[in-house]
Formats: structure tokens, C-alpha cells, sequence
């Protein structure tokens, strides 16, 4: 298993209606990339953060998940509000816990 932190911090917050926007358009585009297994979008105490998390079975299905859907998105709705570009990290994961 493979994921991707993105941390990004806001100049400003971002409107409630692009949440809700995410929450209808990239669902379902995200359920089209093989290997991915999830994605989660978190939105700091202050509003001025956000938390992007995307898990997947192989590293192709990150990228995939960055080249169909978060470059884009990303670029039209949250990077205006950036005060700083995204901090990424990627990596393998070597110890996990899910309940379920």
C-alpha cells in the first residue's frame, strides 16, 4: 500500500460550496482509478489548512489520482487560496491499522 500526504496552507479559507463541490465531482472520478483505495480531505481547526491524504494499492494509482483529477481540480479551486505550495510527501506504507 501506497499514499500521499499533501499539506497546504491557506491565505484565506475556502467557501463551503467548493467542499460541497468535491464532495459530488470527485467521488465518483476517483472511483475510476484503478488501485486506488481511498482519499480524504481535511480541513484544519483554523480553516487556514488543509490535509489531503490518498492511499492506493501501487504508486500508479497516486499519480493517476494526481494526473486525472488533483492537478486540475486543485489548480482551479484550492490553489488560488495557497499562500505557499503544497507540501508532499509519498510513501510505502510499513505499518497500518484499519478497523473494520
Amino acid at each position: 500500500m501506497h499514499a500521499v500526504i499533501n499539506r497546504i496552507r491557506l491565505r484565506e479559507p475556502i467557501d463551503a460550496d467548493v467542499f460541497a463541490a468535491a464532495r459530488a465531482e470527485l467521488p465518483p472520478a476517483a472511483a475510476q482509478i484503478e488501485g486506488l483505495i481511498a482519499f480524504h480531505v481535511f480541513r484544519g481547526e483554523d480553516a487556514l489548512e488543509l490535509g489531503v491524504l490518498v492511499v492506493g494499492e501501487h504508486p500508479q494509482a497516486l499519480e493517476a489520482m494526481r494526473e486525472r483529477i488533483g492537478n486540475a481540480w486543485m489548480r482551479e479551486h484550492v490553489v488560488p487560496h495557497a499562500a505557499a505550495p503544497p507540501e508532499r510527501f509519498v510513501g510505502e506504507a510499513v505499518v497500518s491499522f484499519e478497523r473494520g
